[in-house]
C-alpha cells in the first residue's frame, strides 16, 4: 500500500513538472517525462486508453493530470506579471531553456553516420517553425488574433480547438515546447488572459477555455500515439525533425509579431538588465537536465 501511495505521489510530482512545461514556454513536458522515466508509462497508458483496460489506464494518468493542473495554477500569476513588465527577459529565459535542450536531441543521433535524408528532415522542421514566426510578423498575427478574440467571431472556436491540439505537442514531444509555439503565433497571452476574464465575462471565458482544453486533450491522445509509432519505426528521422523544431524555435521566439509589438511599445531598462542573466540561467537549468539524462541513460525513451 505504501509503495502504491509513493508511486502516485511521484507521478503527481512528474505531472507538476509537465504542468510547468505547459505554462512556461521553452520547457518541454516530453523532456520532463523523459528524465523522470515516466515517458513510456504515459505514452503506453494513452495508447491503450480506449481499450478494455480503460479504467486502469485512466487511473495511471490521473495523478499526472492533477499534478499538472496544480502547477499551472501556481505559476499562472507569476508568469502573467512577468510577461507584462519584462517580456524580453522572460523570453530570454525561455530561449536559454531551448538552447540548453539541444544536446538532449543531438545525443540521440550522433552515434551513427548522418544521412542526407535525415538532414533534410531537420531542415524542414527548422523552416516550419521559423516560417510561423515570420508569417506572424508579416501578417500582424498578434493584432489579428486579438481582434478575433474581441469580435468573438464563430470561427474563433475551431481555431482555439486547433491551437489546443497544436499546443499539446509540448506535453509529449521531447525538446519541443507547445506554449512557445502559442507565443509565436500570438495565442499565448490571449489564452492566459481568459482566466482573468472569468470574473467579467464568465460564460464566454469558460467556453473558450473549455474549447482549448478539449483541443489539448485530443492532441495529447493523438500525438502520444503518433510519437510512439514514430519513435519505434523512424527514431532518427523523428529526432532530426524535433531538432529542427527546437533550433528554429530559438529564432522564432524572438522574430514574431508579439515580440516586435513589445519592442516598439514596452521595452524597458529592466529587460536589458535581466535578459542576459535569465538567458544564462535558462541554459544552465536546461543543460543540467541533459547532464542528468547522460548520467541516467536508463530513463531514456526510444
Amino acid at each position: 500500500m505504501k509503495s502504491k501511495v509513493k508511486e502516485v505521489l511521484k507521478d503527481g510530482a512528474v505531472g507538476a513538472g509537465i504542468g510547468c512545461a505547459v505554462i512556461v514556454p521553452g520547457i518541454s513536458g516530453g523532456t520532463i517525462a523523459l528524465i523522470t522515466g515516466a515517458f513510456k508509462k504515459i505514452v503506453t497508458a494513452v495508447d491503450h486508453l480506449f481499450s478494455k483496460l480503460f479504467w486502469k489506464n485512466l487511473a495511471i494518468l490521473i495523478p499526472f493530470g492533477i499534478g499538472a493542473v496544480l502547477a499551472i495554477a501556481a505559476l499562472y500569476f507569476p508568469i502573467t506579471l512577468a510577461f507584462e513588465y519584462c517580456m524580453l527577459a522572460i523570453v530570454c529565459l525561455f530561449a536559454g531553456f531551448m538552447i540548453g535542450s539541444v544536446p538532449s536531441v543531438t545525443d540521440k543521433v550522433k552515434d551513427k553516420r548522418i544521412k542526407a535524408k535525415e538532414i533534410a528532415f531537420g531542415v524542414c522542421g527548422f523552416f516550419v517553425v521559423v516560417l510561423f514566426g515570420v508569417l506572424s510578423l508579416l501578417f500582424n498575427l498578434n493584432t489579428a488574433v486579438q481582434q478575433t478574440f474581441d469580435n468573438n467571431s464563430w470561427y474563433l472556436y475551431p481555431i482555439i480547438l486547433l491551437v489546443g491540439i497544436i499546443s499539446s505537442t509540448g506535453l509529449i514531444v521531447p525538446g519541443f515546447s507547445g506554449s512557445m509555439l502559442l507565443m509565436i503565433i500570438g495565442f499565448y497571452d490571449k489564452i492566459l488572459n481568459l482566466v482573468k476574464q472569468i470574473s467579467s465575462e464568465p460564460g464566454l471565458s469558460i467556453l473558450r477555455l473549455f474549447t482549448f482544453a478539449v483541443g489539448v486533450a485530443l492532441g495529447f491522445v493523438l500525438f502520444s500515439k503518433l510519437m510512439k509509432k514514430l519513435f519505434e519505426k523512424y527514431p532518427r528521422e523523428t529526432n532530426f525533425v524535433v531538432l529542427g523544431f527546437l533550433i528554429g524555435s530559438i529564432i522564432a521566439i524572438f522574430i514574431n509579431d508579439q515580440m516586435f509589438d513589445y519592442f516598439r511599445t514596452s521595452l524597458g531598462i529592466l529587460d536589458f538588465i535581466l535578459s542576459p542573466i535569465f538567458l544564462i540561467c535558462g541554459f544552465i537549468g536546461s543543460y543540467s537536465i541533459v547532464v542528468y539524462i547522460r548520467k541516467h541513460p536508463e530513463n531514456a525513451a526510444y
